[in-house]
């Protein structure tokens, strides 16, 4: 895929994790993954963690629970037990107790974001977003997928995504990273374009008149 003059436009998107929340998701994500690695579960255990993150962040009260810095870290372990002992592997259900431990269990979906990074970075992956105005087939997202692994050098998992809100073109995000090649963008920088040449021929005019 040819990222043309459009699309050199890199954007970095704000996370909606605070930085706190990504370094220490990023500490106990690599932990996850050493255990992971040590048993050969890995895969199983990203799995597991996609599981438990959903289920706490889609139950209010167990998370409110899990979180709160007023329930002592044993009432929190026995909490940990009874809701998924028996329901994951032994190996999440004691990483999930130190997480609660911690008292960070607030950084939880921190922990998951990091951890499919650093399992796709280990795997030689990059996961990748295409939006466009209208849904593509199946065989335009694979098309864009094979030319983003032949540009990155990197095995792509494309996502496609539709926002009519950009009008036409596509907008590429590969991690934090977006090439912008939307017709909205481009309307923009002609846009700018416009009114830097308008800005230009003011300021011109005015150092005529001042000499």
């Amino acid at each position: 895929m040819e990222l043309n003059p459009a699309m050199d436009q890199e954007v970095k998107h704000a996370t909606v994790f605070d930085s706190d929340q990504q370094q220490l998701g990023s500490v106990y994500a690599k932990a996850l993954l050493g255990f992971g690695q040590e048993s050969d579960s890995v895969d199983a255990l990203i799995d597991e963690l996609d599981g438990v993150t959903d289920a706490v962040l889609e139950t209010p009260q167990l998370q409110m629970a899990l979180e709160s810095p007023r329930i002592a870290g044993e009432e929190k372990e026995r909490l940990i037990e009874k809701v998924f002992g028996g329901k994951v592997s032994s190996d999440l259900v004691n990483f999930l107790k130190i997480v609660g431990s911690k008292n960070r269990f607030d950084c939880l979906a921190a922990i998951r974001s990091s951890a499919h990074r650093f399992h796709d970075e280990m795997a030689g992956r990059v996961q990748a977003t295409v939006t466009t105005a209208h849904q593509i087939d199946d065989s335009v997202r694979q098309g864009l997928e094979s030319k983003l692994s032949a540009v990155l050098g990197k095995q792509v998992g494309l996502t496609a995504k539709v926002d009519d809100k950009i009008i036409g073109g596509m907008v590429v995000r590969v991690g934090d990273t977006v090439y912008d090649g939307s017709v909205v963008n481009q309307l923009s920088r002609v846009r700018a374009k416009a009114v830097k040449r308008a800005t230009d021929a003011i300021r011109q005019s005015i150092e005529k008149f001042m000499t």
